[in-house]
């Protein structure tokens, strides 16, 4: 009997050992698991925050190559002014300045617009002021105070213009 007492301890030691080596390598585990979870969050917040940081760096960077293409108005503003007693020079400048602003918007992809009179009225692309005027159809453009602007495809600025109001 004695041997079969000594021997049943050795079995339930040997599955605690079992279960305790179970449970250790399950922490273990775990641990690593929770060590990658921490590192993957902080090499997503290092990625978003240089992200946010390249996203400000090129959007300053655009701001300054628009700005640079502005510059040559600028000077020629400058020499108009400083012409401002030769009328027809100043006239030219100005002329200069607005032919270079021009320039500069179509090679950043930025157009003017202007509608036709007698066009019928678009909210998507005009600003109304509204007019009464009998003698023309209601939602008719009558006239242009400012022409609209789009970059590519999108409005940016719609065209202000006069509309022939409804009788209603």
């Amino acid at each position: 009997m004695n041997k079969e007492v000594k021997s049943k301890p050795v079995k339930e030691d040997s599955k605690k050992e079992t279960k305790l080596s179970k449970v250790d390598e399950l922490k273990k585990d775990l641990d690593e698991a929770k060590n990658n979870y921490l590192r993957t969050l902080a090499d997503f917040e290092n990625f978003r925050t240089r992200n946010q940081k390249e996203l400000f760096e090129t959007r300053d960077r655009a701001v300054i190559d628009f700005v640079m293409d502005l510059l040559p108005a600028i000077d020629n503003f400058e020499m108009s002014l400083k012409m401002s007693d030769n009328k027809e020079m100043f006239i030219k400048g100005v002329e200069m300045i607005h032919k270079n602003l021009i320039d500069t918007l179509k090679e950043h992809h930025f157009e003017g617009f202007e509608p036709k009179l007698g066009e019928n009225f678009d909210p998507y692309v005009h600003e109304p002021l509204l007019i009464e005027d009998n003698s023309k159809k209601a939602g008719q453009i009558v006239g242009i105070i400012k022409k609209g602007f789009k970059h590519k495809d999108k409005i940016i600025r719609p065209a202000r213009v006069q509309v022939v109001k409804d009788k209603e």
